[in-house]
């Protein structure tokens, strides 16, 4: 699953996990990694997924433009041919 949108904009960050799988992985790419700026919000998010073996990643590019480091060990770093690995390793994709 790719969440793409501001986790301000919606519930965008918790939605996709309603129709996530164990096994699956969450892309943030774009502005949803500006969550990883916000330690409570994130912090429910990674336990969720966590909980429900569900893997995140965010795009290093999309960090790296808005400033972002990442403090979260649970949260991989992915770059562009990590981002097609993924694509690859998954059968289906869905963008929030």
């Amino acid at each position: 699953m790719v969440i793409n949108r501001s986790w301000h904009e919606q519930v965008a960050l918790f939605e996709p996990l309603c129709f996530a799988q164990s096994g699956d992985t969450i892309l943030l790419l774009e502005d949803a990694v500006l969550a990883m700026q916000s330690p409570i919000t994130l912090a429910s998010f990674l336990a969720k997924c966590q909980a429900n073996q569900i893997s995140v990643a965010a795009l290093l590019d999309d960090c790296r433009l808005r400033g972002i480091d990442n403090k979260y060990p649970q949260i991989d770093l992915v770059d562009y041919t990590g981002y097609v690995d993924l694509v690859i390793a998954h059968d289906k994709q869905v963008a929030w």
